[in-house]
C-alpha cells in the first residue's frame, strides 16, 4: 500500500492493529442450521422501547444495549448506556466502511476478533456451538475477503471437541485465517466432584492439555499464532460469575482469565512441546505479567516434588515464544516491557 493510498493518515506511521473488533450482524444467525435456530443470540425492541437480548432461548439481562457495547468509551461520565444500535458507526460490520476508517485512523492492518462469538465457548449445546462458530468463521472470512492485504481474521475454535476443532482450524486456514482465537479458559466448567476428589484434576480440559497438542501442532505447521482472547469476565467457565457484577467484571474477570491461560499453556508443557509455536494473551492488560511470571518460577521451586520444572523459565519461555496486549495507560507497562521486551 503506498502512502497515496492510505487517506489522511497517510503522513503517519501504518499501524497494525492486532485486536480489532466486528459486531456481528443479528441477521446473520438466521442462516444456522433450522435445529438450532431457536438457540441464537435474537435481539428485539419490547413495546415500551427497551432493548431484549436473547441467548439459547432465554432473555438476557444487561445494563447497557449493544449499540453502547460497539460504542468505545461510551460508558464514561457523559456517555451513555442506552445507545441505539442504528446509531453506531457501519464500520462495525461493514467491511468497505471499515477500510474507509483505517484509511481515515491511519491504520494499515487490522486483524479482527468477534464480539458477539466471543462467548461461544459458553454454549451448552454441542450442536449449536459448532454451527455458531462455522457460520462466523464463514462470515469473516468473506468480510476480509474485500481487502484481504488489510483486513485478516482469526478463526474462533471452541475446544471442547479437539477432533471437530481440529478440522475446522483446518478449513479456516486454507480460507486464509491468520491466527486461531481459543477462550482462555475454553472447557474448565464447574463438576459435581467434592472438593479434594481424585476426579477433579481429570475434569481440568484448559489450554495446555496435550489433547489440543495435534491443533498447536498444525498451527506450527502452518506459521500462524494461537490467540487466548478474553471474553465475557462472567464466563460460565470460569464458575465464578456470582463473584462479578458490572465494573467488577472487567477490573477482575479479564486478567483473571489471562493469568489462567498463561499458567495453563506454560505448566502444561505447551511451548517446549511446540518450539516454533507463538502465543498471544489478549485483552487482559500486562501489568500484572511481572509478578505472575516471577510467582510461577517461585512456585515451580516451592513444589519441585509435586510438578515436572521446565527446562527454560516461565520468564525465558514468554520472551522466547509469546506477545500480550495492554493498553498505553497501564501502570505497570513499563515493568512488563523491562521483564518481557517490547517485540
Amino acid at each position: 500500500m503506498s502512502g497515496d493510498e492510505r487517506g489522511p493518515g497517510r503522513d503517519r506511521l501504518p499501524v497494525v492493529d492486532s485486536d480489532a473488533h466486528v459486531v456481528e450482524p443479528f441477521e446473520l444467525w438466521d442462516e444456522l442450521p433450522a435445529e438450532v435456530r431457536s438457540l441464537s443470540r435474537r435481539r428485539e425492541v419490547l413495546p415500551d422501547g427497551r432493548e431484549q437480548l436473547h441467548h439459547e432461548g432465554r432473555p438476557m439481562r444487561l445494563d447497557w444495549t449493544v449499540g453502547t457495547l460497539s460504542t468505545p468509551g461510551s460508558a464514561r461520565e457523559g456517555g451513555s448506556l442506552d445507545i441505539e444500535f442504528t446509531d453506531v458507526d457501519p464500520a462495525v460490520n461493514d467491511a468497505g466502511r471499515r477500510v474507509h476508517l483505517m484509511d481515515d485512523q491511519g491504520v494499515a492492518v487490522s486483524i479482527l476478533f468477534p464480539s458477539i462469538t466471543l462467548g461461544v465457548d459458553d454454549i451448552t449445546h454441542d450442536g449449536y456451538r459448532r454451527a455458531h462458530a462455522e457460520l462466523y468463521n464463514r462470515w469473516i472470512a468473506d468480510f476480509c475477503s474485500l481487502d484481504p492485504a488489510r483486513l485478516r481474521w482469526a478463526a474462533v475454535i471452541p475446544l471442547q471437541e479437539p477432533t471437530w476443532a481440529l478440522r475446522e482450524l483446518e478449513r479456516c486456514l486454507s480460507d486464509g485465517a491468520c491466527a486461531a482465537m481459543f477462550s482462555a479458559v475454553p472447557r474448565s466448567r464447574p463438576h459435581d466432584l467434592p472438593y479434594a476428589d481424585p476426579g477433579r484434576s481429570d475434569a481440568c480440559r484448559n489450554l495446555g492439555h496435550p489433547e489440543l497438542d495435534r491443533i498447536y501442532s498444525l498451527l506450527s505447521e502452518a506459521g500462524r499464532p494461537a490467540v487466548a482472547h478474553a471474553l465475557n469476565p462472567a464466563s460460565n467457565a470460569l464458575g465464578m460469575g456470582w463473584l462479578y457484577a458490572n465494573r467488577t467484571q472487567w477490573q477482575m474477570g479479564q486478567p483473571f482469565q489471562m493469568q489462567l491461560a498463561i499458567l495453563h499453556v506454560l505448566d502444561g508443557g505447551v511451548l517446549e512441546r511446540h518450539p516454533n509455536l507463538r502465543y498471544g494473551f489478549f485483552e487482559g492488560d500486562v501489568g500484572w505479567l511481572p509478578h505472575w511470571l516471577g510467582r510461577l518460577e517461585e512456585t515451580y521451586e516451592k513444589f519441585a516434588l509435586l510438578s515436572r520444572r521446565p527446562a527454560a523459565s516461565p520468564i525465558e519461555q514468554f520472551r522466547s515464544q509469546c506477545v500480550i496486549s495492554g493498553e498505553p495507560a497501564d501502570r505497570g507497562l513499563s515493568p512488563t516491557l523491562d521483564m518481557v521486551g517490547a517485540e
